[in-house]
């Protein structure tokens, strides 16, 4: 009898193995930089720029092309509807994904207004001096974003975009951004089509922190700051950026409830319950 069971346990793993989305992905790289002396000094070596894209875009789901998971994709990664002049139309296939992000990158670093208003208050002209001495030897400025696949889930798709920048100052700036897609469904998933009272959910936020009381920030979060998230081992995983919820040294704040903890107090949708015995 028990081996019986122990052979249904296994081909219920099995088929949930096969039923898992599959995602073909092809990669590409973009970058660009500039370099912007300051108007008296332009033999210098002046100040470079640099602006660095890494992607895994996906080019069929279950080997077919999704339309609404990449118009979904570049809207939330590449902003495309703030861009037109880059993204004249959504592009959809990488070659073309790719000729418009070139666009975008070049034009980022030639119309970044930080760039030009921290170069004006750090040395009074609209030129960039060479800050290459002894005394800031992080001359260079840059931006990166990394975009690629992180885990399936049932029919749900995570993916994640990290983010990582410099403009000068003590440190850099970092974050990372998770995207849901549901393959069966064909459609973006947003926290509030799991989620049925976000107000609740905030109020019970901060009993999941396990950090240092005297780090946790909660007194400034709306629900309208609680959009980004990533479901694994039974759990949702809210994530908040650097100094949403915390010091800049705790990083990005990852606050996990288990799904069953969810349902329980009913704060899940009914697609939401449908997450928490996976």
């Amino acid at each position: 009898m028990k081996s019986k069971v122990l052979l249904l346990a296994f081909v219920v793993l099995a088929l949930s193995a096969q039923a898992a989305p599959k995602i073909k992905t092809q990669h590409f790289e973009v970058e660009d930089s500039i370099r912007m002396f300051d108007k008296e000094d332009l033999q210098g070596l002046g100040f470079k720029f640099t602006k660095t894209v890494s992607v895994d875009w996906p080019v069929t789901v279950n080997g077919k092309k999704s339309k609404a998971l990449n118009d979904f994709l570049v809207e939330e990664v590449f902003y495309a509807s703030h861009n037109t002049q880059s993204f004249p139309k959504t592009p959809d296939d990488v070659k073309s994904l790719t000729g418009c992000v070139k666009n975008w990158v070049s034009y980022i670093l030639r119309s970044n207004t930080m760039v030009k208003e921290y170069v004006i208050k750090e040395y009074g002209t609209p030129g960039v001096k060479d800050i290459s001495s002894n005394d800031e030897p992080m001359s260079c400025w840059y931006e990166t974003t990394d975009f690629k696949m992180s885990h399936t889930v049932g029919d749900l798709v995570f993916f994640v975009e990290n983010g990582d920048c410099y403009y000068g100052g003590a440190h850099n700036t970092f974050g990372s951004t998770f995207l849901a897609y549901d393959a069966a469904l064909d459609k973006p998933i947003r926290v509030g089509d799991i989620v049925s009272n976000m107000s609740k959910v905030r109020r019970i936020l901060p009993s999941y922190d396990k950090r240092d009381k005297d780090n946790k920030w909660w007194q400034e979060i709306g629900e309208q700051d609680i959009t980004n998230f990533y479901i694994k081992d039974g759990k949702m995983v809210f994530v908040f950026q650097p100094y949403m919820v915390g010091p800049f040294c705790d990083g990005i704040v990852e606050v996990p409830i288990p799904l069953k903890t969810l349902r329980a107090k009913r704060l899940l949708t009914t697609y939401g319950k449908k997450l928490v015995n996976l």
